[in-house]
């Protein structure tokens, strides 16, 4: 990593770490200086073939654990590397950390600008796809819903309060809402597990019972069982039985997707990406490197999109005949009131006050 994302993610992480420790949390985090992200991976490769030779899978009643081979209670079944159904898939770091900084334009308030991680390494997944789901797909700015079980290469199961055994709610980025302390937090999940994710697709019945837990089809849940390196996991940030710089197993169930709006301007974050892209397949980049004003806050996190100093939600708004406010869609022809380009996205189309109602200038 870059010398600028870890001091971030430092920043961060401490963070976490006293919030947790001032709650109930059960988790005991150890933070571990970082090392040269490559050197690890290395490492880490060797431990996850070896892993995988060395140990098998038992699933009874959609219950999964691992043993080892040399264990007393294996008889003839394949070794890890041996399954037909072993596929993997090389992914990078699809990490970014949130920082904040006073806004130029209006010294009062707070604004957050992201730090990309600048680790380059190309890291090998090893999955077992258990079922692919039977419902939609996520998108990588959706927040999702997830049953999510982690055991480090020892078979000890990964106890922490961001495991919940029933399952819980992961968000990434957080929302500006979430960042300023508005609305709660939900819990954080690793980069290497959220992309994996994007290979199973979701319950088709799934619901909120009355304690907050989720009700879903299990048959009909995406599953998948991934080995992570812990490049794209903890890394230098030990938990649990999960030591720092360890790679380990993720058990993850997908039951159900919701759509986020995270800058609050009325266009979902997932139409807020190349317009030529949406549609296609993405990663979390896609989203990040659409910055219209380039002023280091990516679309779907700005609340001014073109820099204009007025907000994207006031110039997507409209009043109807009764007088009830109402948005275009982010690509309603409507909005195209300067030219080819939307108004909200044209720094040029800056609208003005007439009698409290705002106008806009025409082609």
């Amino acid at each position: 990593m870059n010398r600028l994302f870890s001091i971030l993610a430092l920043l961060i992480v401490a963070t976490l770490i006293v919030n947790c420790k001032s709650g109930s949390s059960s988790d005991d985090f150890t933070l571990t200086p970082p090392r040269d992200s490559k050197e690890v991976y290395t490492e880490n490769a060797k431990q996850i073939e070896d892993y995988l030779k060395n140990n098998y899978m038992v699933e009874r009643n959609g219950v999964i654990t691992f043993d080892s081979i040399t264990s007393p209670n294996h008889t003839n079944e394949q070794a890890l590397i041996d399954n037909p159904n072993l596929r993997s898939i090389t992914v990078s770091n699809e990490d970014y950390a949130a920082f904040s900084v006073t806004d130029p334009y209006d010294r009062s308030k707070i604004i957050y600008k992201y730090g990309k991680s600048a680790d380059t390494v190309k890291y090998k997944i090893y999955y077992l796809i258990i079922n692919e789901g039977a419902g939609e797909k996520s998108s990588p700015v959706d927040s999702i819903f997830v049953k999510r079980i982690n055991y480090s290469l020892k078979n000890e199961r990964v106890i922490s309060d961001n495991h919940p055994s029933s399952g819980g709610f992961y968000s990434f980025p957080h929302t500006i809402a979430e960042l300023r302390g508005l609305v709660p937090s939900p819990l954080r999940m690793n980069t290497g597990e959220r992309q994996m994710l994007q290979l199973i697709k979701t319950s088709t019945e799934a619901g909120i019972n009355p304690d907050g837990t989720m009700n879903y089809d299990v048959s009909t849940a995406g599953r998948i069982i991934a080995f992570i390196p812990s490049g794209l996991g903890q890394f230098n940030i030990g938990y649990s039985s999960l030591k720092a710089y360890a790679p380990y197993i993720a058990d993850l169930t997908l039951i159900s997707a919701f759509e986020r709006d995270h800058d609050r301007d009325s266009i979902l974050s997932k139409h807020e990406v190349d317009p030529n892209k949406i549609g296609q397949t993405l990663t979390i980049h896609d989203y990040f490197s659409l910055d219209t004003d380039k002023n280091g806050v990516p679309n779907f996190l700005d609340e001014d999109d073109d820099g204009d100093a007025v907000p994207t939600k006031i110039e997507l708004m409209y009043k109807e005949e009764n007088g009830r406010v109402r948005y275009y869609k982010y690509d309603a022809p409507q909005l195209k009131t300067c030219g080819e380009t939307p108004r909200y996205l044209d720094i040029n189309c800056r609208p003005y006050m007439v009698d409290g109602e705002w106008v806009y200038p025409t082609k």
